[in-house]
């Protein structure tokens, strides 16, 4: 089976553990809604979509674009354990550009078990 386009991954202990957003979707999808500022998100200011070291062409920036302009604004960001972003960037996106200053979220206390897991 080909690894679904949308992924999360973080680094840790020498590992990038990734989960297929899909599933986070499913698993997340009971766990109880709550507002956030927008604000408190480290990934605000951090490359999350095109790559350290790679700077991204007109298109790929016009890609987002589209995609934070049809995020619905309805559906939560999904929070780790830690509280950092793991799924909702073009939601965060959006609610950043109308100026909202809460968002919706929803938290893993537990973080479920990666669906990869990569030697670095």
């Amino acid at each position: 089976m080909p690894r679904p386009t949308q992924t999360h991954s973080t680094e840790r202990d020498g590992k990038r553990y990734i989960w297929y957003t899909e599933r986070l979707w499913k698993l997340a999808k009971d766990l109880p809604e709550y507002e956030v500022e927008v604000e408190r998100f480290a990934e605000l200011d951090r490359d999350c979509w095109f790559g350290e070291g790679r700077t991204p062409t007109i298109r790929q920036v016009a890609a987002h674009c589209r995609r934070i302009n049809e995020a619905d604004p309805e559906i939560p960001v999904i929070v780790n354990d830690n509280g950092r972003l793991m799924d909702g960037g073009h939601r965060l996106a959006r609610a950043l550009l109308e100026g909202r200053e809460t968002v919706k979220a929803v938290q893993f206390v537990e973080m479920p078990a990666p669906d990869e897991v990569e030697e670095l």
